[in-house]
């Protein structure tokens, strides 16, 4: 009933009972008082759904409504078939859980055993007496069990128990009345019962959930497949609770055999494992070909288990199976459909794991070719040219000039390939090609002890293999014709090479300090082997533009605008110069 009601119901009875001032609403004087304590009683069952709370409001408003000395509330346990002390109130109160009772044992177990009030005015004659508890060595002399019955047919929730020190009859109305205090009290204990089953449920669900969005972004995390499968194998037995889990995958190539990628823990397979895995593997079978979960019971030699197969599915096909093994007398998991959706997610993740695996093998393969064909490259052209250096020595003045300048063509992409092949890059800073570049080319041109001095002053740009290829001609023409022009008829000089970034751009820059260009020299127009192959290579193959000038005060500057394949990463610093001292003498 709601509060109204019972206040309503308590004014229509109290002008016929000519109760009023014989004792206020805790007395069971009359109907009124009755009610009054019924009311009390229903509001403390519905007004919490704290089990612990609301039997301890209980017992101290029957106490109090039936003046007893004590009174007390056992609740039963099913899965141990016993009574335990839940709640007490009045002279000696026992904490809960300090009591625990069999059924049949003592006046309270008689109650529950045989779902009867037992109404005792001299209990230590009950022949199921039982001697507790006392107050001063001072035994209760009178006790009412009344049975706590469920709602369903024949269901115990317990007994509630009021007791006296001195020898009491209770009277018709008083049984009555605990009678119909103790149906309110059942409906309460199992209302606060399914709440705290279902708050408990909700609890696990939310924590499963948490459980495999922990899983998502793990498996969103790593592509190691070592590390995912047993991050995959330790989350399953979470999230089912089995004693051990097994991840069988079947290989493309090889269908309808098995293999064993994980197990947790790992030494189940050594002690018990072993024994169950012939029979596990045509249970896998199973599952593959029907692509349904099935639970099934296994013996063997030591012990018996449950296992629950249950495949993994990618959007094409079954690619595997994960076996969750659990005691013999457990049940089928309660969340088969939280589990499946696991599964499945551990599918993709091991996948995409194989997949990114197998790329990484592919990309290793590709690395080690590339750097072979480098090799092979860098082979042959030094063997061209040092076919052509052994030719120029036996060939007359006027054509030694031009094989000498494809002896430094040719060596210049030979330092391209030892880049590249020796340090498995498919991308380049350009200021360790132009070093490196620079440096041979003096060195083919001029010899060891040439009067040549140079520097190299770089921002951070980066280029693709194509593009150092291109580079690398151009530096070594440009050198040379430094070295032939600039600086003809002189012990040496300098060059200085620039490289910069700007607005998306890089500049490479040449500088020297020799005679400069002749008198009337125009870039367009020049029929010069160097020049027109330099031209090409950058209006073709870089798809830049090339500037041929004066320096200032004296020499030439020639400068390239392109657009690198490889935007640098971080900023340039303007570092790198070399100082000629150091540098020096190539």
């Amino acid at each position: 009933m709601l509060d109204n009601e019972w206040e309503a119901l308590a004014k229509l009875l109290k002008p016929a009972t000519g109760d009023e001032g014989t004792g206020g609403p805790e007395t069971l004087a009359g109907p009124v008082g009755r009610l009054h304590a019924l009311h009390r009683i229903s509001r403390a069952a519905t007004r919490s759904l704290d089990l612990e709370e609301m039997l301890a409001t209980v017992a101290k408003v029957l106490r109090e409504t039936i003046r007893a000395d004590r009174c007390a509330i056992f609740l039963y346990d099913q899965s141990t078939g016993t009574l335990t002390l839940r709640a007490s109130e009045g002279i000696n109160t026992d904490p809960p859980g300090s009591v625990t009772l069999p059924l049949g044992v003592g006046i309270t177990g008689q109650a529950a055993l045989t779902r009867q009030l037992q109404a005792v005015p001299d209990a230590t004659s009950h022949p199921a007496y039982l001697d507790y508890p006392h107050v001063n060595d001072r035994p209760f002399a009178s006790q009412v069990s009344v049975p706590l019955i469920a709602r369903s047919p024949g269901g115990l929730l317990g007994v509630l128990n009021i007791m006296s020190l001195e020898r009491r009859v209770f009277l018709p109305e008083e049984l009555d009345f605990l009678e119909t205090a103790a149906g309110e009290i059942s409906i309460a204990i199992e209302n606060a019962q399914l709440y705290s089953e279902t708050d408990a449920e909700l609890r696990r669900r939310i924590a499963q959930l948490e459980l495999l969005q922990q899983l998502w972004r793990a498996i969103a995390s790593t592509l190691d497949l070592p590390a995912l499968l047993e991050l995959i194998s330790t989350k399953a037995i979470d999230l089912s609770g089995a004693r051990a889990a097994l991840i069988y995958r079947q290989p493309r190539a090889r269908r309808g055999q098995l293999e064993l990628l994980a197990q947790h823990p790992s030494d189940w397979m050594a002690q018990i494992g072993a024994e169950f895995d012939p029979a596990l593997r045509p249970l896998v079978g199973e599952v593959l070909e029907s692509c349904w979960a099935i639970w099934r019971p296994l013996s063997g030699s030591t012990e018996s288990v449950a296992v629950y197969a249950m495949p993994m599915i990618t959007g094409r096909r079954a690619v595997g199976a994960i076996c969750l093994v659990f005691d013999a007398n457990a049940g089928q998991p309660a969340q088969p459909g939280l589990l499946h959706a696991f599964t499945d997610t551990a599918a993709i993740a091991i996948e995409n794991a194989e997949l990114y695996d197998e790329a990484r093998r592919g990309l290793a393969r590709a690395s080690a070719l590339l750097q072979e064909m480098h090799h092979r490259v860098r082979n042959n052209l030094q063997t061209v040219a040092a076919l052509l250096s052994l030719q120029m020595r036996h060939a007359s003045p006027q054509v030694r000039a031009p094989l000498q300048e494809a002896v430094s063509r040719i060596r210049s992409l030979t330092v391209v390939h030892d880049l590249f092949s020796g340090k498995h890059l498919q991308e380049m800073d350009l200021e360790t090609l132009c070093r490196t570049v620079v440096e041979e080319a003096v060195a083919t041109l001029c010899g060891e002890d040439s009067g040549v001095l140079w520097t190299v002053e770089a921002d951070e740009v980066w280029v693709s293999s194509r593009q150092a290829t291109i580079l690398a001609l151009l530096l070594n023409e440009f050198v040379a014709n430094a070295v032939r022009h600039g600086f003809k008829d002189r012990s040496g000089g300098r060059i200085h090479v620039l490289v910069r970034r700007e607005a998306g751009q890089a500049l490479l820059e040449v500088a020297d300090d020799g005679w400069g260009l002749p008198p009337g020299f125009d870039a367009r127009y020049s029929r010069g082997l160097g020049l027109q192959i330099a031209r090409t290579l950058v209006e073709v193959d870089l798809r830049g533009r090339l500037e041929v000038s004066p320096r200032s005060g004296n020499g030439t500057v020639v400068r390239i605008w392109f657009s690198p394949d490889a935007l640098p990463n971080g900023r340039g610093t303007g570092e790198g110069q070399l100082d000629p001292a150091e540098r020096g003498r190539r």
